[in-house]
């Protein structure tokens, strides 16, 4: 394979001026971290909605996550291609294969992101769950909430969500049932904290 015969560059790094030496720095220390961001965002995604806790009462589920490794290929090898540049080889052909698995790898993750998408809610029903949508009003973009007991889907304004799902999660950590007196109890003391 082409990618594996690393040629010498006529271009050496030292000749580089430090501009450019900071701009391979910089790139090299950011896509790192993008790896990082994709590989930790696989896992999550993975453990909380492919691989979730049935015992959980409640589940926000964010299916793009999950197949994020299907992008690894641009920062990975753009990581690899700055290590060329600085030990003075040829990076050109790294960089088209970049650009080809990276293609490659948007087009595996849009579609398994749907086919992930349809296996998680298969599941989450298999397991009992209710796809719940609390706002009133619906905004752009609801959160896929799914709870294990439907009459806790209650209908609250934009501005609760945020502290009903932190009071869903507090359940979910502490092993604790929800109950629907106790819920509305908590969104009419938000309420009144709020001055609605």
């Amino acid at each position: 394979m082409p990618f594996f015969k690393w040629e010498r560059s006529d271009e050496k790094f030292s000749d580089l001026n430090f501009t450019t030496k900071c701009w391979l720095l910089f790139g090299l220390i950011f896509m790192t971290c993008i790896a990082i961001l994709l590989l930790y965002g696989t896992n999550k995604g993975m453990n909380e909605h492919v691989f979730f806790d049935t015992g959980d009462y409640y589940v926000s589920e964010v299916s793009i996550q999950a197949p994020a490794f299907f992008l690894l290929p641009f920062p990975v090898l753009m990581m690899i291609g700055i290590i060329q540049k600085s030990f003075n080889y040829k990076n050109e052909k790294t960089f088209l294969l970049m650009i080809k698995s990276t293609l490659a790898g948007i087009v595996l993750y849009f579609i398994s992101s749907i086919v992930l998408s349809f296996y998680i809610e298969a599941n989450l029903k298999n397991h009992g769950y209710t796809y719940c949508s609390w706002y009133k009003f619906s905004p752009t973009r609801s959160p896929d909430v799914w709870l294990k007991n439907s009459e806790l889907c209650l209908k609250v304004h934009h501005y609760v969500v945020s502290d009903v799902e932190e009071w869903f999660e507090w359940h979910n950590e502490q092993g604790i049932e929800p109950q629907l007196d106790e819920l509305k109890a908590f969104i009419a003391k938000v309420n009144k904290e709020q001055g609605r």
